[in-house]
């Protein structure tokens, strides 16, 4: 039990470390050695060569073209060092032009030359559908809709720094057990607001400037607020937002936020992906399992920033600053911690924090997108991000609270957009998706994770009915040996008693009849017993061919 424990335990760490695991956000591909070696020339390619079709196949990170704006990039060479990580590679073989416009600016296109291959050729009609997307993203551009209100979001660093001083008080002021409860929780509000700041520096909502995003965003508000690595976060974030929900052809997730195996399966088709029986005795009661879990999200993740920033290849001054302002939190954290509280009751006030933090990041995750479809055939991209995301309807504590991401729908649609302004673009995509035939999900935080947690009791009853099935085949089988067994014993006495007698032929036959009757029962349940069968073909015959 100790080494399947341990087992199931660096499992659990190697899928949630995207840093020293890029098998998550790439798919794995056998590529013949000899084009390996010697790929095809941008001279050798025709324009008959560049259909959809062909560009298909270049669909791994050894061998990866994408399409954007019906030009072809061959980005094998440059995914390896692109700024924003291997979500480039989530694109491989299909159409990125919406994914590339989200997190690209006009400038971006410049570094395209380098790579162009060609045009498409014979290419279809953009679907109206994207057409209508587009048109509507330059519209609110045109609207001033992606231009952040600075006051606003300078509100919020009063809004997080009294929530520290706020915890901070109440354990200076006392250290019972309901101080240090009460603290433990605004400092987990602390934590998950400053959570919500950097995401949204890191989606350069706040201002135009990406290396200030990064660097103050990422590094002072991610890194040394909420010990959450900058780069690990965005290597991960990015995937999400690029292939939300979506598995490969195996039903292995790609969307690095629903890869939780072996602790949750999120539907029928990754469980299936699951043959280890003592993983699936996990799932079968996930359901029971996950309000808890996500009280340790928040150490899962800090466990998984900083094993990106130890070993996710980076230049050297960004590992000492990501190394450096993790550092920071963590010594600033448990200083406070004793300095103000005895040990027992710091050491407490940690977990707490650390336990409220997670559970409050985690609700927010969880009702966005789980229970939600799973899909593992590329969709367009509205497409694909209405069907695996909706809204919760707004509340005023609810839009705080989630950071804006009540508003999920308009964010996965425009992520470069700020928080304050997703409410006021959310009746265009309304409208967008009733012209379109598409579901506008927006349901109450109730129903929301109630549909959550009703997904996972249903995969996990789908677990427990395959292990009864196993522990059915099993106890089957061992009946089946019993009967075997005590079948040939009974022969063997019989005929050693009296090798031609028929009583002795009437009772074998009586004992096959007793034992496979309930045998086939279990086995073969649909079909007609071997019992019946026999008992038909012994009464069938005359008296002088039962004893022969």
């Amino acid at each position: 039990m100790a080494t399947v424990t341990t087992t199931i335990t660096e499992t659990f760490w190697s899928k949630w470390n995207t840093a020293v695991n890029l098998s998550l956000i790439t798919k794995e591909a056998k590529i013949d050695e000899a084009k390996a070696k010697n790929p095809i020339s941008k001279d050798a390619i025709t324009k008959e060569l560049l259909t959809r079709e062909e560009v298909s196949k270049h669909n791994n990170p050894k061998d990866c073209w994408i399409i954007i704006n019906g030009k072809v990039y061959d980005v094998t060479n440059f995914g390896k060092t692109h700024p924003g990580g291997p979500v480039i590679f989530t694109q491989a073989g299909r159409d990125g032009t919406d994914a590339f416009k989200l997190f690209h600016p006009p400038r971006a296109y410049q570094q395209l030359k380098e790579v162009y291959i060609g045009d498409v050729h014979n290419d279809d009609p953009v679907p109206e559908l994207l057409k209508d997307y587009r048109d509507l993203r330059t519209a609110l551009q045109r609207a001033q809709m992606f231009k952040s209100n600075k006051l606003y979001y300078a509100s919020k660093f009063v809004t997080v720094f009294s929530l520290l001083a706020a915890s901070l008080a109440i354990i200076n002021w006392s250290q019972s057990f309901w101080a240090v409860l009460a603290s433990s929780v605004v400092m987990g509000l602390y934590w998950q607001q400053c959570g919500w700041l950097s995401h949204d520096f890191v989606h350069n909502q706040v201002t135009d400037n990406k290396k200030l995003n990064l660097y103050f965003g990422g590094l002072v508000v991610g890194n040394l607020m909420t010990a959450f690595s900058v780069g690990w976060w965005r290597t991960k974030h990015n995937v999400h937002h690029a292939v939300t929900n979506e598995c490969d052809e195996k039903y292995q997730p790609v969307d690095p936020d629903i890869d939780t195996v072996p602790l949750l399966a999120w539907s029928k088709e990754i469980l299936d992906t699951v043959e280890d029986p003592n993983i699936r005795k996990i799932l079968s009661v996930q359901h029971w399992l996950f309000f808890p879990l996500l009280l340790l999200a928040r150490i899962s993740w800090m466990y998984s920033s900083w094993a990106h920033a130890r070993d996710f290849e980076m230049s050297p001054s960004m590992r000492r600053a990501e190394k450096g302002t993790l550092l920071a939190h963590y010594a600033t954290t448990i200083g406070a911690a004793f300095y103000f509280l005895p040990a027992p009751q710091a050491i407490c006030w940690l977990f707490l924090s650390e336990a409220f933090s997670g559970l409050f990041l985690s609700i927010v995750f969880t009702v966005s997108h789980n229970g939600m479809e799973m899909y593992n055939e590329p969709k367009d991209f509205v497409t694909a991000q209405l069907s695996a995301t909706r809204n919760i309807k707004n509340q005023f504590f609810y839009d705080w609270f989630s950071g804006g991401l009540n508003w999920q729908i308009e964010h996965h649609l425009f992520p470069t957009m700020p928080r304050h302004n997703l409410g006021k673009v959310a009746p265009h995509v309304k409208a967008l998706c009733a012209k379109h035939g598409l579901e506008y999900q927006e349901i109450s935080l109730y129903a929301a994770m109630k549909a959550a947690f009703d997904r996972l009791a249903e995969v996990a009853a789908l677990a427990r009915a395959s292990l009864q099935n196993r522990c059915l085949v099993g106890a089957t089988m061992n009946l089946g040996l019993l009967s075997f067994t005590f079948h040939i014993a009974w022969c063997c006495y019989l005929v050693a008693l009296e090798p031609r007698s028929i009583q002795a032929q009437q009772l074998d036959c009586v004992v096959r009849l007793a034992y496979s009757k309930r045998l086939n029962q279990l086995v073969f349940p649909k079909h007609k017993p071997w019992s019946a069968t026999m008992r038909d073909r012994v009464e069938g015959e005359s008296p002088e061919a039962r004893r022969r």
